[in-house]
């Protein structure tokens, strides 16, 4: 299954004038992440990157979106048990932790997995629960929201975004096919998607005046823009870090 890193970022404003919004907090992009846990039930997320048996977690702080901590584990042994598989994590040769990925064969729908199935991830006394959806298209975070893009079952593209603003009260919710996830800032439906040698661009129509635009490129970037009225983006975030779904097969 193919699945690349992205850098996720996403917003929407409400219509009409208003103040320019919050600087947003700089931070260096992440290239190729063996995965991302978005925690349902705590407000952080992590970046977790693979280099042979090292895993290297980067913790983002939720609401303000900062990098706070970066630790480095050894990858140990997997095993399967109850339809997952258990990947170790070590610190000076002690368990610490371990990650945790439900196989697709074991979810209602196997072929919605377009993504790995990475439900949870255990550091230290923290049991993190991790966001998935089925038929992720592309999943990634800026310094204010995660972003994902998607497809419902009938292949209609979605956008959701969840603010970081607002994670702390997010409640996690269970959807169809095995998807976990929380209560959303925004849903847009009936997106379109565009593929050419530069990359791919999944376009939303927000409402009459606002337009979403995902913009993820050949070389490693990602971006979110909304447009209104106009050309010139009315506010884009760069991702700091995202995945992509492998697609239908």
């Amino acid at each position: 299954m193919r699945y690349t890193l992205l850098a996720a970022a996403a917003l929407l404003t409400a219509c009409g004038p208003s103040e320019p919004p919050p600087a947003i907090p700089t931070v260096q992009a992440i290239a190729a992440p063996w995965f991302i846990c978005d925690a349902i039930n705590a407000p952080l997320l992590l970046v977790f990157e693979r280099d042979g048996t090292t895993a290297r977690v980067a913790q983002y702080d939720k609401p303000n979106g900062a990098l706070i901590q970066r630790t480095e584990h050894q990858i140990g042994e997997s095993e399967g048990a109850a339809g997952s598989t258990y990947t170790t994590l070590s610190q000076n040769n002690v368990e610490a932790g371990h990650v945790r990925q439900i196989n697709s064969g074991m979810l209602e729908t196997p072929g919605a997995a377009y993504t790995p199935a990475y439900s949870s991830v255990r550091l230290g006394e923290r049991d993190i629960a991790c966001r998935w959806l089925p038929r992720t298209r592309l999943m990634g975070f800026t310094g204010r929201r995660t972003i994902v893009v998607s497809e419902d079952g009938d292949g209609d593209l979605l956008y959701h975004a969840y603010d970081f603003a607002t994670a702390a009260t997010a409640q996690p919710i269970d959807i169809a096919e095995n998807g976990r996830t929380t209560t959303f800032s925004l849903e847009v439906r009936d997106g379109t998607e565009q593929t050419d040698a530069n990359g791919a661009r999944y376009q939303f129509q927000a409402d009459a005046e606002t337009q979403i635009a995902v913009v993820a490129g050949r070389d490693g970037r990602a971006r979110v823009d909304v447009t209104k009225h106009g050309p010139n983006p009315a506010q884009s975030e760069d991702l700091i870090a995202y995945v992509e779904g492998s697609g239908p097969d």
